[in-house]
């Protein structure tokens, strides 16, 4: 028992070193995910289940080549509505007809649509069992309610941060190459000196046109704070201005599996679970709701006249 004692606390001193190094949590708030099967673990189920992340960001912040290194270093599905609407484009199919015109002039596809496509790949068997990486979903308050509705709830939510200039001049200078999968910029992240990926590098459709390219800036920046506000005790915020390496070091280091659940110390209890996420978050909408709080007040006013 006492080499249990003391190796749960030479765990406790690791991680709360790491979590103190990137966001200067209190390590006594924050619940750890060690080894569930040691006595006196917080999560009793699997200390290693499927991660459930979300990834957030303006248009040309990053998150492509971030997606492709968690993918690789951790084995979850990336899930894109953007990448899977484009491929619906690119490959002539109906509903890649049907929401061409959306992507060329920047528009959001329809709620219903998004989270149709992203909850038939949710319920995968493959899916549930890698675990997900939702790429800049939900993106409106709809969808976000829909999450709740299915109870999908993830457990780290990264949100790279970036000014609207930046995100503007990295879109401008995007390129891609189809083959590889690999997202380069003209200036910042120049592609190989090799003939062949030069020639095949192309440019997002909708990142040539600029007026389209404004719309989108400001769709994300009109629909962007409901989000945050709502997923909130879930979010981390990381600057997209660092070096690429750096920046992924620093996001690796809050999702892997041994890290603490969440990445900072919060005035409520210690959310263990997805269960007590999603209570928490019923609970502060229902504080907030002014239909709920008039109808409480309509419910005293009667009461005290009826005393």
């Amino acid at each position: 028992e006492r080499k249990n004692e003391r190796k749960r606390e030479r765990e406790k001193e690791v991680l709360g070193q790491n979590c103190a190094d990137y966001c200067g949590c209190e390590v006594s708030k924050m619940p750890f995910r060690p080894d569930a099967t040691l006595p006196g673990a917080l999560v009793t189920e699997d200390p290693n289940p499927p991660p459930k992340l979300i990834i957030m960001g303006g248009p040309g912040c990053g998150k492509g080549t971030l997606c492709k290194k968690i993918v690789d270093k951790m084995g979850v599905t990336h899930i894109s509505v953007g990448d899977i609407l484009r491929q619906h484009v690119e490959d002539g199919s109906d509903l890649g007809m049907q929401v061409r015109e959306y992507l060329q002039v920047g528009r959001l596809i329809p709620d219903e649509l998004a989270i149709d496509i992203v909850f038939d790949h949710l319920n995968r068997p493959e899916v549930q069992q890698t675990g997900w990486l939702l790429d800049n979903f939900p993106r409106t308050q709809d969808q976000v309610d829909a999450m709740m509705e299915l109870q999908v709830i993830p457990d780290k939510f990264i949100f790279i941060d970036l000014p609207e200039s930046t995100l503007l001049e990295r879109c401008k200078g995007r390129l891609f190459d189809p083959v590889t999968e690999n997202i380069y910029h003209e200036t910042l992240y120049p592609p190989p000196d090799d003939e062949a990926v030069q020639a095949r590098l192309v440019r997002r459709e909708d990142d040539t046109n600029e007026e389209a390219l404004t719309r989108r800036l400001d769709l994300y920046h009109e629909n962007i704070e409901g989000v945050l506000d709502y997923l909130e005790d879930l979010k981390r915020e990381f600057d997209g201005e660092l070096p690429p390496d750096e920046l992924f070091r620093q996001i690796h280091s809050y999702i892997k599996p041994d890290a603490p659940l969440y990445a900072k110390a919060s005035e409520i209890p210690a959310l263990v679970s997805a269960d007590a996420v999603r209570e928490h978050l019923t609970s502060r909408a229902e504080e907030t709701d002014p239909v709920a709080e008039e109808t409480s007040a309509d419910m005293a006013a009667a009461g005290g006249e009826g005393e």
